[in-house]
């Protein structure tokens, strides 16, 4: 008797079969699987059933009488291109030795997805497992097959891809048809597409009525600037001619030390933000290559929303720490001398749904023997980098805030000096370095009611802008975005 393990992908298949000893490789025409020691391994190729077309329901006529297009049933159909694949399912599932079946698709809400349109499809009532897992390494396989979950338990799950894909079909056929029918002309509709169009185009009419109007500044040489701004050159050179020269009174002048906490760990959607920050990369593209690296063992799970670990990942969060020596030895070595900061920002059980953050698995010392790309690199970088500023120290700075009075003009400066540059001097997304007018006043310390003469004053000039348009980046930053 055998247990069939069905996975999504080839690459999961092969490493899941390895770990429980299934080793026979069994060609069965253009297909194969794996067999031995009880278990049968086989995988889907991502989604092989859907949800069909309207066609299919037996609306074939485009006509505005049948809208909105409800079946009363929403059946499932084989993909095109995937006949192979399915006839094998087929075989391996209805195959009178095996006796269970285990779920060993991705753990998400699709993964749930991909494999019960196979089951339903097939109308099996045989019993399942639920393999639920966050790493590929084999240490996370062979645990998550001792701990397999009763196949019912991620029910909600499915009920919920489920759900939100029979919501796309009907307002999706609905409305593109709706929209065709009624302009005479090709309309493709969707609950996220339309909106989204909308807000950018909306967006795009904003930027094109926008006029561009100058300003102007009075700046002291020091870098202060007047808190007045001018809508002219004339007022602006009035008051740079009236204080040029003159005495200036440090009014008032407050040093603050502050903090910058060390940024949490990536979910996907900050993966994906911090990507298209520093390399330019679409979300697809990082979510794709971050699966290329959770296949490769080499991250987590990457289809997560949560920020943080649980509180038995601890011990896992300072192994990984010592695997990343090779990767970069004097940066752990220092976190290790100070000591891994492992507090409340990291581990929080209750921010946790189906999967923790996305960090290094503990197999990333291999990482230098591993083939990678430019991009699959680029995102291990991501992830190792905030990973490790996440268990380093703040940054801690000191900030001066000065005030100066020059012939009854105030100028207004803030300096930043750091203190301890902690984890922010390893900062991808933006540069590490001082306060623009920093380098220029950190020889000078103005103490209140200090003066000195306002020399070289100067006024600068500038434009307002309109709003920017729409990048990936922005897009999260206001939510306009799917959830993973």
């Amino acid at each position: 008797m055998f247990k069939l393990i069905i996975s999504e992908k080839p690459s999961v298949s092969a490493s899941i079969a390895y770990c429980i000893g299934a080793t026979e490789k069994i060609s069965d025409g253009d297909t194969f699987y794996w067999q031995g020691n009880g278990y049968i391994v086989t995988n889907a190729l991502g989604h092989l059933f859907g949800i069909g077309m309207p066609e299919d329901y037996g609306w074939g006529k485009w006509e505005i009488e049948t809208l909105p297009l409800i079946p009363q049933e929403f059946k499932l159909f084989p993909l095109k291109g995937y006949s192979g694949q399915i006839k094998l399912l087929k075989k391996l599932i209805c195959r009178d030795d095996v006796t269970e079946i285990i779920n060993a698709c991705d753990a998400g809400r699709e993964g749930e997805c991909i494999f019960r349109y196979i089951y339903n499809y097939f109308c099996c009532t045989k019993p399942t497992k639920r393999l639920w897992i966050s790493s590929l390494t084999d240490e996370s396989i062979k645990q998550g097959m001792k701990n397999l979950l009763d196949g019912k338990e991620k029910n909600n799950l499915f009920v919920a891809g489920f759900t939100r894909a029979k919501a796309d079909w009907i307002l999706g056929m609905s409305l593109s048809r709706l929209y065709s029918i009624v302009n005479d002309d090709s309309h493709k509709v969707g609950r996220v597409k339309t909106p989204v169009l909308n807000i950018v185009a909306n967006r795009d009419e904003v930027i094109a009525a926008f006029t561009k109007r100058p300003f102007y500044k009075v700046v002291l040489e020091n870098g202060a600037e007047c808190e007045n701004v001018f809508d002219t050159a004339e007022q602006a050179e009035a008051v740079r001619a009236k204080c040029n020269g003159k005495i200036a009174v440090v009014s008032f002048s407050k040093t603050e030390q502050k903090k910058e906490n060390r940024p949490l760990l990536h979910s996907l959607t900050s993966l994906q933000q911090e990507a298209n920050d520093v390399y330019g990369m679409t979300a697809a593209d990082t979510l794709k290559y971050a699966q290329c690296l959770y296949e490769k063992k080499l991250l987590t799970y990457p289809r997560t929303d949560s920020n943080y670990l649980s509180d038995d990942m601890i011990p896992f969060v300072e192994s990984i720490v010592k695997c990343l020596a090779r990767y970069d030895g004097e940066r752990v070595q220092r976190l290790q001398e100070q000591g891994l900061i492992i507090d409340k920002r990291i581990i929080d059980n209750s921010k946790i749904s189906d999967h923790h953050a996305i960090i290094p698995t503990n197999l990333i010392g291999r990482l230098d023997d591993e083939k990678l790309d430019d991009n699959e690199q680029r995102i291990v970088k991501l992830v190792i980098n905030r990973f490790l500023c996440a268990v380093d120290k703040p940054y801690i700075y000191s900030e001066t805030k000065y005030e100066f009075l020059v012939e009854d003009e105030i100028f207004k400066l803030t300096v930043k000096t750091p203190i301890e540059w902690g984890w922010k001097q390893y900062k991808l997304s933006e540069p590490t370095e001082l306060d623009d007018h920093a380098d220029k006043v950190l020889s000078v310390l103005y103490s209140e009611n200090a003066t000195f003469t306002a020399d070289n004053i100067e006024v600068k000039q500038g434009e307002t802008k309109p709003p920017k348009h729409f990048t990936e980046v922005i897009c999260y930053e206001r939510g306009i975005r799917n959830r993973p």
